[in-house]
């Protein structure tokens, strides 16, 4: 995962967690959607090839198995039958080859259908002839008539329209350009529907006439690349370029341009959103865009976020991809679970992140100082000094353990004790100084009511910059005793006050104080108990054990 891809899912993420994904998908459940459009028979043929002929200029292949698959509106149906509960599809057969059967057993249950008949024609069928071994299209065969339907069945369908567009929430027109939709059928559909999505395909039966200027008032649109330059006549411009272009000539608001390998546009209301592609798992983009459109035209009409409809898009995009054609749909469960996987490795890449900033800091901090500092400690013992520690919340839980190290860890099974105090544990004293004085004070007081000559004063702060951290340890210095400052960032005021310095370099609170812990209480202690021979706890513990059974 790149770095850019997981920013931007981290983004996301602290704006829309699973739960509300979750109950956005199970609200959208209400739409009452009516879906029309161009039936496309999919029909895959695997073969293998062999080679050129040898007597003519032409590809032999040896046939492997064939698939049949819903395509066009049926695709589409079948997609938002899985996010909303009712759904309606109005379609064109033909009379010929009309896989009328087939159409009506690959509807998911809860799709009804109206389907009208168009005379003296197959039904528009694609048949693509695949390799097998390797997944490339070879070449595709169409059959189709896309002639426009004749004044009757214009009349049957607009009339069917008239009454059933107005109990719909939603509806979903998928134009491929194939002979089914016609002015009158536009015109009656922006009449009467209360929100209506709408996709007009390019493709290569209709190239260069079926646009989606040709609509009006879509509430909401989806496009390709190409089919957003051919509506604005605009051939060598950038998307933001073209997506102005097309808002100016046709005062679309709301649509989304399909950037293949390069994400998603969402145009909302003069602004562009734009999301990452989130898979490169790819099968097959047939089919991809046609889930997209189905899905991001829900979330549209349910009025969601505009920051969420990139994201979504490339999410629906990523599972489309990882079927092969229409065989399968893009259901809300699936769609889930690419989701929750997104997250789940994005936050791995954080945890890795942060795994790495924490070696890097290691890997820069002073070994020299460390020794250093472990000096500065064996001489405040040798002369019978008082160690005293302090900090502000992470910080002072740090000088707490690091203290708590010094009367116990380091002391234990010696004769001679770490005298330590850490100074931000009595709080009482803290309470009062901060009331009475300032808080900027609560250090510095305390120092006045114990420092001596021979003892060591150490104050932690991330920042290397908070008051009462520097007001101490200026105190200390002029009293005449050593300090020690432990900082992170660019060390701050601390590390040039203090006699010595250990400093996390990183601009990282969290990492830093990860280091001031790692090594201040754990690993400075260590060293201190090998250099004065003590018994290490966990030896202690197992004798101890030893001596109870």
């Amino acid at each position: 995962m790149g770095s850019n891809l997981n920013e931007y899912l981290k983004s996301i993420m602290s704006k829309f967690n699973l739960i509300q994904i979750k109950e956005i998908l199970s609200n959208i459940e209400k739409l009452n959607v009516l879906i029309i459009g161009d039936i496309i028979i999919d029909e895959y043929c695997f073969v293998d090839p062999r080679g050129g002929a040898i007597k003519d200029p032409m590809l032999t292949v040896d046939y492997f198995n064939e698939e049949i698959y819903a395509g066009g509106i049926l695709a589409i149906a079948n997609h938002i039958s899985s996010f909303a509960k009712e759904v309606k599809v109005v379609t064109l057969i033909g009379d010929q080859m009309n896989y009328k059967d087939h159409i009506i057993n690959s509807l998911n249950e809860n799709v009804k259908q109206k389907i009208f008949v168009k005379t003296n024609s197959p039904t528009t069928r694609k048949r693509r002839y695949i390799n097998q071994l390797r997944g490339e299209k070879i070449f595709m065969v169409e059959y189709l008539n896309d002639l426009p339907i004749n004044q009757e069945l214009e009349t049957e369908i607009v009339d069917f329209l008239e009454q059933e567009i107005q109990l719909y929430d939603l509806v979903i027109v998928g134009d491929f350009g194939h002979g089914f939709i016609n002015e009158k059928i536009i015109k009656i559909i922006e009449e009467k529907a209360k929100y209506l999505a709408v996709n007009v395909q390019t493709n290569s039966a209709n190239l260069g006439f079926n646009y989606v200027t040709k609509y009006h008032s879509p509430s909401f649109l989806s496009m390709d690349v190409p089919e957003i330059k051919f509506a604005t006549g605009d051939k060598h411009s950038e998307v933001p370029v073209l997506i102005d272009k097309l808002q100016l000539i046709s005062g679309f608001n709301n649509f989304l341009v399909t950037l293949g390998r390069r994400g998603v546009a969402y145009f909302k209301d003069g602004k562009i959103y734009q999301g990452p592609v989130l898979s490169t798992n790819v099968t097959d983009i047939v089919g991809a865009g046609d889930a997209v459109f189905s899905v991001i035209s829900l979330l549209s009409c349910f009025g969601c976020d505009p920051e969420f409809i990139p994201f979504i898009a490339n999410c629906v995009g990523g599972v489309a991809v990882s079927i092969m054609g229409n065989k399968e749909s893009v259901t809300k469960e699936k769609l889930i679970e690419f989701i929750s996987k997104q997250f789940k490795e994005s936050e791995e890449e954080n945890i890795n992140d942060y795994f790495s900033g924490i070696h890097s800091a290691l890997e820069n901090l002073n070994k020299g100082d460390v020794n250093s500092f472990v000096k500065l400690i064996l001489k405040t013992y040798q002369n019978q000094g008082t160690i005293y520690t302090f900090g502000n919340g992470g910080s002072g839980a740090t000088a707490s353990h690091f203290c708590c190290d010094l009367i116990q860890g380091a002391s234990r099974g010696l004769e001679k004790r770490f005298r330590s105090i850490c100074l931000n544990d009595n709080t009482p004293a803290l309470l009062a100084i901060a009331n009475d004085i300032s808080y900027d004070d609560v250090f510095i007081e305390q120092l006045k009511n114990f420092l001596k000559p021979g003892d060591l004063v150490i104050g932690f702060s991330g920042s290397g910059n908070s008051n009462n951290v520097v007001k101490a340890l200026e105190y200390a210095k002029k009293a005449g005793v050593k300090t020690l400052a432990v900082c992170g960032f660019k060390g701050g005021k601390i590390k040039e006050i203090a006699d010595l310095a250990i400093h996390a370099k990183i601009d990282d609170m969290e990492i830093a104080e990860d280091i001031h812990s790692l090594i201040v209480s754990h690993c400075v202690k260590r060293v201190l108990m090998q250099e004065l021979g003590n018994i290490p706890p966990e030896e202690i513990s197992l004798k101890q054990t030893t001596l109870t059974d």
